[in-house]
């Protein structure tokens, strides 16, 4: 395995013994479900095996609603459609999953690994899949996979990696902007709009610091607005002299954006949760931010009723996650059927409710049966935001090594 492959975030837990020990802990190590071979078993034998068995799901475990959602919806549904046990395994960050993966392989534990399925996109996917750390390809035995459109590129491909069959189809999130409109009557429509508004009102807008998922979605967004759009970086090859050409466009534009942020640039919020905190106290009046964390703010009174939501169009992204198994999983068969009810409409329908998370499907509705379309429909109408309209512009991520070299160039030249 390349060395390369393990960017310095990914090198976080492997580094840090400790951290290796804490995950372990969350872990009660089960005995192997029969083997399975993805390529000749049928879902009845993944069923079979898997019923009665422990499964552990490793996911970012950050938010209440999506730990929540889990935990009840999720576990419930295990165990009484299944007789299959969740023990969830909450993640600071996804790359601890991943490194624990690679630690036991590395250490020769190639069967019977502590995870059976990571919920996964991006650098991490990237990883996992260069270095053959994938169990599959299993995605064509699941049930659910009847109703995605299996020519969406935001189902077939994670930052221009094609999936191949490694992950299944779990979140349909956005990553867009959200304002306060009781303090801000203008709506930026690219980049320039947003800095001139920065100018305006300085210390009322904030991104998250990279390389916090979040921020580093800041920055891919940026890379698009600045430098003359996405498509001239789709597909799944890395360009070096494309980016050499365009880095210094981002920098420029960070360092002017820079003494206008919150507390004029000198820190940045390290999560998130305490970007969206800075906003729902008016200390901030317009932020990046995914939709489903757009409603549940409005859904939990957390954020003021005059909140909106919009798009930079070109540059807002149709963030799509996944989830995969590890190649020595315990129970892979276990990580089937979790992945096939994470994917089913049911599970697509449930987490999309604005009272459960928010995070809108990532499945083809017209695909469904007519009863299964009328509720999604419903919670449409429900949503508290008119998501076709936010979304219709969004944009699809890119090769994953463009997010890294980001990562690096804001650490160089603008943390701190």
């Amino acid at each position: 395995m390349s060395h390369r492959l393990l960017h310095r975030r990914q090198f976080l837990v492997l580094a840090t013994a400790a951290g290796l020990a804490t995950l372990t802990s969350n872990c009660n190590r089960p005995t192997a479900t029969p083997s399975l071979d993805p390529t000749t078993a049928s879902w009845d034998d993944v069923v079979a095996a898997a019923r009665g068995s422990t499964v552990r799901w490793a996911m970012w475990g950050g938010s209440d609603v999506t730990n929540t959602y889990a935990d009840q919806w999720v576990g419930d549904r295990l165990k009484t459609d299944y007789d299959i046990t969740l023990n969830r395994i909450p993640l600071s960050d996804t790359v601890e999953a991943v490194n624990k993966v690679v630690g036991e392989v590395q250490a020769g534990l190639t069967s019977g690994g502590d995870i059976d399925l990571i919920w996964i996109n991006g650098e991490n996917f990237r990883t996992m899949k260069q270095g053959n750390l994938l169990y599959g390809p299993f995605t064509d035995l699941l049930p659910a996979m009847a109703y995605y459109d299996l020519e969406n590129p935001a189902v077939l491909n994670d930052f221009g990696l094609p999936i191949d069959g490694y992950e299944a189809p779990y979140t349909g999130s956005y990553y867009i902007m959200a304002k306060d409109s009781s303090r801000v009557d203008a709506t930026p429509q690219s980049f320039a709009d947003l800095l001139d508004w920065a100018k305006a009102n300085p210390g009322r807008f904030a991104y998250v610091a990279p390389p916090a998922f979040d921020g580093s979605r800041f920055l891919l967004t940026v890379l698009y607005g600045v430098t003359g759009g996405y498509e001239q970086y789709a597909g799944a090859d890395f360009n070096e002299a494309l980016w050499e050409q365009n880095a210094p466009q981002v920098v420029a534009y960070l360092k002017e954006l820079k003494p206008y942020l919150w507390r004029s640039g000198d820190t940045y919020p390290p999560t998130q949760t305490r970007l969206n905190e800075l906003f729902a106290n008016g200390e901030i009046w317009m932020l990046p931010i995914f939709i489903s964390r757009v409603v549940e703010g409005l859904t939990t009174g957390q954020f003021p009723d005059s909140t909106t939501a919009f798009s930079l169009p070109g540059a807002s992204l149709n963030d799509p996650s996944f989830t995969a198994i590890p190649i020595n999983a315990g129970n892979p068969a276990g990580g089937m059927v979790l992945a096939n009810l994470l994917s089913s409409p049911e599970g697509q329908l449930e987490k999309f409710k604005p009272e459960v998370w928010g995070d809108p499907p990532l499945l083809a509705v017209e695909k469904l049966p007519p009863e299964l379309q009328a509720q999604f429909a419903q919670v449409t109408a429900d949503y508290g935001l008119p998501l076709q309209e936010l979304t219709e512009n969004t944009v699809p991520l890119v090769n994953a090594e463009y997010t890294t070299r980001l990562e690096n160039l804001w650490e160089t030249e603008l943390a701190g």
